[in-house]
């Protein structure tokens, strides 16, 4: 009698289970995916810009430039990115290896050094640039549908240009 008894509650204990999960849809994680191509980048304001002349010198010199205007610039997003414009800023320094902001502003009277080496003469300019990127999203969703998107993010770049002439 004992082991028809055990035979029984085993027998009871295996009547729920099943094979299948008691949800058969599949589950992946929430990811957005974000890709940056630059389209444009454009002077938004110039606060400085000039000459340095250090061709009749036979060392480097250093020289304090003042910016003469004050610029400020505040990026956006035109589209779904998955993320605020303070991310996408922090993506983009990341992944492209510049250095923008979702704002950026400069007051009148910023100073930035730049450094002419001898027997050179440097142009220069400061100021914002306003970079634009277009974004490709793919988005896979919590039950594995994926969407893919286009966006458009515009970020501040707080910028020095100089080139030899």
């Amino acid at each position: 009698m004992a082991s028809t008894t055990a035979s029984v509650v085993f027998a009871g204990g295996l009547i729920g289970l099943s094979a299948t999960p008691a949800s058969a849809a599949e589950i992946c994680d929430n990811v957005y995916k974000r890709k940056y191509t630059e389209i444009s980048s454009t002077w938004h304001k110039v606060v400085a810009s000039g000459v340095i002349d250090n061709r009749r010198s036979a060392a480097t010199t250093r020289e304090s430039i003042t910016g003469q205007l004050s610029a400020s610039l505040t990026g956006s997003v035109t589209g779904e990115i998955g993320g605020t414009l303070n991310v996408a800023a922090a993506e983009i320094s990341s992944k492209l290896g510049v250095s923008v902001e979702a704002s950026v502003s400069i007051a009148k009277g910023k100073t930035v050094m730049i450094e002419v080496p001898a027997r050179k003469r440097v142009n220069y300019k400061i100021g914002i640039k306003k970079r634009e990127y277009q974004v490709y999203v793919t988005h896979q969703s919590r039950n594995c549908r994926v969407t893919n998107s286009w966006a458009k993010v515009t970020v501040a770049d707080s910028y020095t240009e100089t080139w030899n002439s």
